[in-house]
């Protein structure tokens, strides 16, 4: 019977890191920043997420699974995680502490693998410290390598007698549905990773599935997170977003926005699953909820 080892390791250009494994899948979470997972995939394989090679002076762009507040602010959003974190390993994981910075926010990132197959949950936790409530909303974010394409569902959410709208697609300034890596099926969106292509896109969604995957050479990463149709979810409803420019894949999903009082935690969890042998002609198929 498989179990899961967890284990601190000495990585190359993290120094210190904690390595979970269950001898099918394993992860990557250094110490020495974060909180973030910087490589995921199985076990002996490539890292499905994108690293890069060094950071940048604007704000720091590392790559891999990190955990930000929406609404995006210039001036919140991005606060450096460079900065060692406090961890505890676990029998089946880490958590992953951020000491409050300027914006009075303490960030955490729990991980806990299955003890077979290839899912993960990822526990990511907001805790205003301040003094007064500020209305933010948990934001998940997983930088994915290139050459893939991103699946967002957009099934009907309603009864087709219905005279009302029941979904609705975001769009950002610097986007466009001319955009010849958008495309659209009949309960699907579809947005292609493209190094030719023309910069960078951006789209959510608000239909209330509750999934995100990627596919990308044979392999597809899945992610599954809780919707509440009752909630208010940041940029106009959205609970699902993709990012794509000429080097990466961004998937990111949100919890709902609300106002969070002085010392309150707000949790969003997500459930990662890989599955591997995906032919493209197979594709909706591996993604499908039964599937993995």
């Amino acid at each position: 019977m498989s179990q899961v080892t967890v284990e601190r390791v000495t990585h190359d250009r993290w120094d210190d890191a904690v390595a979970v494994d269950n001898g099918t899948i394993e992860l990557l979470a250094p110490t020495t920043i974060g909180p973030r997972i910087t490589e995921f995939g199985f076990e002996g394989g490539r890292n499905e997420f994108h690293l890069f090679e060094s950071v940048r002076d604007e704000w720091p762009l590392l790559g891999g699974h990190r955990l930000w507040h929406a609404p995006e602010d210039r001036e919140r959003t991005y606060t450096p995680d460079l900065e060692p974190v406090e961890f505890t390993m676990r029998e089946d994981g880490v958590r992953l502490t951020k000491s409050p910075g300027e914006d009075n926010v303490e960030k955490a990132i729990t991980v806990r693998m299955a003890g077979t197959g290839a899912s993960v949950e990822v526990t990511h936790e907001l805790t205003n410290v301040g003094q007064w409530p500020v209305e933010f909303a948990p934001w998940a974010l997983t930088v994915m390598k290139a050459h893939g394409t991103a699946v967002v569902p957009f099934t009907p959410q309603a009864d087709p007698e219905s005279l009302l709208p029941d979904r609705s697609i975001q769009l950002w300034p610097y986007a466009t549905l001319a955009d010849d890596r958008l495309s659209f099926g009949e309960e699907y969106l579809y947005l292609e990773q493209d190094p030719d292509g023309a910069g960078e896109t951006k789209i959510g969604t608000a239909a209330g599935d509750g999934w995100l995957a990627y596919l990308n050479d044979g392999h597809a990463f899945r992610k599954d997170f809780a919707h509440d149709a009752d909630a208010t979810y940041p940029d106009l409803g959205s609970d699902t977003e993709v990012y794509t420019d000429d080097y990466i894949t961004e998937l990111e999903s949100l919890a709902p926005i609300q106002a969070v009082e002085p010392g309150e935690t707000v949790t969003h969890v997500e459930t990662w699953t890989l599955e591997d042998g995906v032919e493209e002609i197979d594709a909706t198929a591996a993604i499908e909820p039964d599937a993995i």
